[in-house]
This record gives structure tokens, sequence and C-alpha cells, in this order.
């Protein structure tokens, strides 16, 4: 008779074989798959494959990415509870696991400081945390793939400071990772190392709204590289909130700060728009660069529709059909403006009384 261990190592090969098929399957697929009895499998989908299993029409299928490692799943498996979160945790090396965490810290301590409307320099703190954020993402990438990420003397031994290795910069890491590649992410990214260059020593607030949509964009890229690369369980979605926003932000405003910080707003936003002319058309307007959104009053017509105040639409090139039905909703509320008739033009005895000026004579 096969033991418990055994069952659950069937159990684990079998979803992940279901994963690579797409497959649909019931209690008694799995109960056949690994020996238990239906009553105890329908007991492990309640109180152990929650969130692993998700209901579908015709039975259930797992959710995918599967990111478990064997181990884990055994421990998921085990009396205690309370660690569930934990042991669902995908596990690599110690080094790896240092790594992950650090870019983890270090992206949700950026948006802190973005989201904070006590901190005034918010957009320089948030650029400084997100690009330790993604180099210790790569290096967490880099160390996972056994690949060697320091520099390296002449005669190929490593490059020591303070007698650690020096592992690559930020923009050594975009060139090894992406192998000269050009792609919309690529180009924020060094964007914003370049901008972390120039606002060291300056204190421009008002790149809060000059750079607002290049920042959101660096933090989706950013989730999205860690999740394809490690796996869902470390998004940062679970850990953020929508952020509130005052409603309005008057140009009066806005001149005082650029009367108050002219030279330096001025330099950085030279350097923003001599970036932006330089890059092609299809980059520059990537959602991928910078994040451009109109906001749209959200109606709830039924319960599921009025969960989430805001909900982010990706613009997807291969669903133009979907796209559509935003641009016409974008077109619907947008202002229209229509140029009046004869708009500069003298009224007819405007026009009688200016000639009789002119001319000294009555109009009558």
């Amino acid at each position: 008779m096969p033991s418990k261990e055994d069952k659950t190592s069937k159990a684990y090969h079998f979803f992940k074989e279901a994963v690579g098929k797409n497959q649909i399957f019931s209690f008694k697929d799995i109960a056949d798959a690994t020996g238990w009895s239906i009553s105890s499998v329908r007991t492990y989908k309640a109180k152990k494959w929650h969130g692993l299993l998700e209901k579908v029409d015709d039975g259930y299928r797992c959710r995918n990415p599967f990111n478990l490692s064997e181990e884990s799943f055994h421990r998921l498996h085990t009396q205690r509870t309370d660690l569930e979160g934990e042991i669902l945790r995908p596990r690599f090396s110690p080094t790896v696991d240092t790594l992950i965490d650090k870019c983890r810290e270090s992206a949700l301590l950026g948006v802190q400081i973005y989201n904070n409307p006590l901190i005034s320099f918010r957009t320089p703190g948030y650029v400084v945390q997100m690009v330790i954020a993604y180099t210790a993402l790569f290096h967490a990438i880099f160390e996972r793939d056994n690949r060697a990420y320091w520099y390296t003397n002449s005669d190929g031994t490593p490059t020591l400071i303070d007698g650690d290795k020096y592992a690559w910069d930020i923009s050594e890491c975009i060139k090894q990772y992406f192998s000269g590649r050009t792609r919309p992410e690529i180009e924020n990214l060094k964007f914003f190392i370049e901008i972390r260059n120039k606002i060291e020593h300056r204190f421009v607030p008002e790149l809060d709204l000059t750079l607002s949509g290049k920042c959101q964009v660096l933090l989706m890229n950013f989730e999205e590289l860690l999740v394809s690369e490690f796996g869902q369980y470390f998004a940062l979605g679970s850990n953020l909130a929508l952020a509130l926003q005052f409603s309005t932000y008057s140009n009066e405003q806005e001149a005082v700060l650029r009367r108050i910080q002219s030279d330096e707003y001025e330099y950085i936003k030279a350097y923003s728009d001599a970036y932006d002319a330089k890059l092609t058309a299809d980059i520059a307007e990537s959602p991928k660069y910078s994040f451009r959104a109109f906001l749209i009053p959200k109606i709830g017509n039924h319960a599921n529709s009025s969960d989430v105040a805001i909900e982010f639409i990706r613009y997807d090139p291969d669903n133009p059909e979907e796209m559509e039905k935003y641009e016409k909703q974008v077109a619907f509320i947008r202002e229209k403006k229509v140029q009046v008739a004869n708009q500069g033009k003298l009224k007819p005895k405007s026009v009688v009384l200016e000639v009789s000026r002119i001319t000294g004579k009555d109009s009558g």
C-alpha cells in the first residue's frame, strides 16, 4: 500500500503534468492518480490546495504558474498550517533568497517614499530605491543561473572592493541581461539611471508631475520581470494599495514651483525631452516606457464590478478589438471644441463704424 509520502509525490506530479497540458480534472482523477480516496482528496482541496486549484465549469485546474517545488508541496501537507504562506514560497539558494528579499523591500520602500505626501524629495527617493531594487533583482537572476556577475581584472580574477567582489552595476546588468536588445522597458530603466545621477545634488520636487508616468511604468516593469523570473508568489500587488491623490494641481502652484527652482527644473526637463526625442515612435509611445491614462468614472452595475475602485487595463496591441472599445469610451468623454463661425471677424455694424472713423465720413 503506498505511503502518504508516495501519494503526495504522485499528487505533485499529477498537478505539474496537468499544468503542462492545461488539463481540467475531477476529484476522481486525482484519486485514481494518487491512491487517495475521493473524500481525502476533497479534504486536501479544502485545507491544503485551496491556493493551488481553481474551480471551472467542468471540474478543477491548477493555477498557473504552479511554482511549488516538490519539497514545498510535501511541507504543505504537514500538520502545521500557521506557516502555510512561507511554505508556499518558492525556495532557491540562501544568496538568491536574500537578493529577492532585498529587491522587493527596496521597491516597496521606493513606493512608500513616492506615496508619502509629507515628503518633498519623493521622485528622487523613489528612483534611487528602484535602481537598487532592479540591481538586486538582476543579481538574483544571475546568481540563480550560476552566472558570474562581477567585474574582473586583466588576469580574469574578480575585482575586489574592500575585500568583496565588485558586482556589476545596473548599467552592466542591463547590457548582460538584455544582450544589447532595444525594448521600451530597457529605455525606461536607462532613462532613470541618468535621472538618478542628475538629481543626486538637486532638489526638484516638481519632477513628481513631470515623471509620474515613467515612474509608474518603472514599477510595473519591475514586477513583471520579478514574477516572470521567480514566480507569482513574489508579486508586489498584495503589498500595495492604490495611492490616494488630490483631485487637482493648479497652474498657480506649478508656476510658483517653477519660479523657485526654474534652473534646476529646466535642466532635468530638458534632459527628459531630449531623451524622449531620440527614441523611435513605437518605443516612446509604448506603455512599457511611459504610463498615460484617462481616469474614467467606473459605474458598478453588479457586485463584482464594484470590488475595486480603479482598475488598470494594459494596452494590448494584439487585441485591437478590445482596445477599440476603450478608445471609443475615451472619445465619448473627451471634451469637444467647436470653432466659432467667423471667429475674430467684425460684425457688419462694426465694419461700418470703423470705415466711417477711418474716412471721416458719416456712414448715415
